[in-house]
């Protein structure tokens, strides 16, 4: 099992994939605020930019994971497939919240989306792997019980061979 210090230096490194998935989807809607301004002129060129460049930044930085080894093929995929969705969730959040109150609102709901699904995903995940180490340490009471007891289940070993008695 790993060292509390090994666990948090780990679960802070997944919270830059966090900002900076927030700050990508955020800053797809800065374009509107742009243009609604008069600071940029609208084109379809820059809306097609700011739409995929959350995206393509999830794609980039999880395969690059994959390149140098810090992750399987398996579990980059699966991390960017769960990145795009809290993403594009985000994005649609955004563009609701921009239709409503303006891209002013789009920004914050944007983030605030992302940044709550990246949440409940966390403490989801810390609740599964507490109810699975309470499970662990319940089954280790009841097999220490049961050597007490001398009632202890053993798998059946094949024919000429015996278990070895503690002394």
């Amino acid at each position: 099992m790993p060292a509390y210090d090994e666990l948090l230096k780990k679960y802070t490194k997944r919270k830059k994939d966090t900002l900076m998935d927030s700050v990508t989807a955020g800053l797809s809607y800065a374009d509107n605020v742009a243009v609604d301004f008069g600071l940029l002129e609208e084109s379809g060129l820059i809306d097609s930019l700011t739409i995929a460049a959350p995206f393509a930044i999830i794609a980039v930085t999880e395969q690059m994971k994959v390149i140098l080894g810090k992750k399987t093929g398996k579990a980059g995929f699966g991390d960017a497939v769960q990145r795009m969705v809290r993403t594009g969730a985000a994005m649609g959040v955004g563009a609701l919240a921009g239709l409503a109150g303006g891209p002013v609102a789009a920004i914050p709901a944007s983030i605030g989306t992302r940044a709550l699904l990246s949440q409940y995903k966390s403490k989801t995940l810390l609740g599964l792997r507490v109810q699975e180490r309470t499970d662990r340490l319940h089954a280790l009471v009841v097999q220490r019980e049961e050597r007490a007891n001398g009632n202890e289940r053993r798998p059946a070993l094949p024919v000429g061979m015996d278990y070895l008695e503690a002394i």
